[in-house]
């Protein structure tokens, strides 16, 4: 099972992108979002757009945009999807390849 799963909703269904690797890279790109969260006045629309940015990151191999994550979640699912994702990366969730072993 992969590390990582977002489903998103698409024209032809469901569709669930998988990611079975997660590099260290991104627990750095998280924390340096982070920084420039706190450090810039941004608007929320901007954050909103870096943390769909970072969550399409998360799934490189799947080719991901951000405007696909935007698109293929409702607007409830945002802030949960990007708190779960975050959550596995940065080890304060176990993700679910972790709670079969």
């Amino acid at each position: 099972m992969a590390k990582l799963e977002i489903t998103l909703h698409e024209k032809g269904g469901d569709v669930t992108y998988k990611q079975n690797h997660i590099s260290g890279q991104k627990y750095l790109d998280y924390w340096n979002m982070q920084e420039k969260l706190e450090d810039e006045k941004l608007s929320a629309m901007q954050i909103i757009t870096l943390r769909l940015e970072y969550m399409a990151s998360l799934f490189p191999d799947s080719h991901l945009t951000a405007e696909q994550v935007l698109k293929g979640l409702d607007p409830w699912e945002i802030e949960k999807t990007f708190s779960r994702l975050t959550g596995i990366v940065l080890g304060r969730e176990e993700s679910t390849e972790k709670k079969e072993q």
